[in-house]
Formats: structure tokens, sequence, C-alpha cells
């Protein structure tokens, strides 16, 4: 059984992924990742572990975008199936990597009453909208100090 507390940042786009989850019927969580697993922004139930969330989805991209040996094109979208409900990631960075550019994917879980289409139109939707905002620099390690 869900907590119906949802949890999320006071970023500006924290609110905006809170409200996608508020907005659209059976979605439970939004998580906006970086392609390499960080969390960017979460919103969700409180008892939920984003990190552990974002490795996940980060993951799930990397092998979808396998199973196209060779191809020159990037995973655009999947979706996992569970008797408890959805997973739906989707690219979230535009059609090609800026250099220096860490992707993005937007992911959203859902319960199982939920309409696969109106989730994908809707995850799309505020993908458009907020595209400009969901670039990540490629971080480097710190440099010791000598």
């Amino acid at each position: 059984m869900l907590d119906n507390t949802t949890t999320a940042s006071t970023t500006p786009l924290g609110q905006m992924l809170a409200d996608f989850v508020e907005r659209v019927p059976g979605v439970v969580a939004s998580l906006l990742v970086t392609a390499d697993g960080l969390v960017s922004e979460y919103a969700g139930p409180e008892e939920w572990d984003a990190d552990t969330l974002a490795a996940g989805v980060s993951g799930i991209a990397s092998l979808a975008a396998g199973m196209f040996p060779g191809a020159s094109g990037r995973m655009l979208q999947t979706v996992v199936e569970h008797e408890d409900g959805a997973l739906f990631v989707m690219r979230a960075d535009g059609p090609t990597q800026m250099p220096g550019m860490v992707g993005a994917l937007l992911a959203v879980r859902s319960t199982p009453e939920a309409d696969p289409q109106v989730v994908g139109y809707e995850m799309g939707q505020w993908i458009d909208g907020m595209r400009a905002h969901l670039r990540d620099r490629v971080r480097s390690a710190p440099q010791p100090v000598l």
C-alpha cells in the first residue's frame, strides 16, 4: 500500500515534478535522473529511496540502448510493466547530446490503473516544456590539493 505523502524538492523543477504526480491519474512518483544515474529531482513517496530508483532507471535506459547494437540513434523511451504498476523511462535532453553535457532521463512510476497512453503523452509534454532546463554538465573528479 502506497503512502499518499509526496516529497519533492523546493526547486522549480522539483515542484513541477510534484505537480505532474498530482495531476496525472495513476502516477505515484516522478524522477529526473542524469544518464549516469544521479538524482536531479524527485517527487513521490517519502519512503522510497530516490538514489536507488535513479540507479535503476539509468541501468534500464542503458540496457534498452544496448538492444540496438550498431544503431546510430539513442534510446528514446521504454516501459517496464509490473504487477504493481509500470515504470516509464523517457529521454529528456533533446534529439542530440551536447558536448560536455550528461543526458537526462524522466522516469515515472504508476499504478496498474494508469493509462499508459496518457502517462506517455503527459511525459512528452512535460519534457517539451522543460527541455531547456534539463541539461547537466559532465562532472569531473576534484583535483587534489598539493
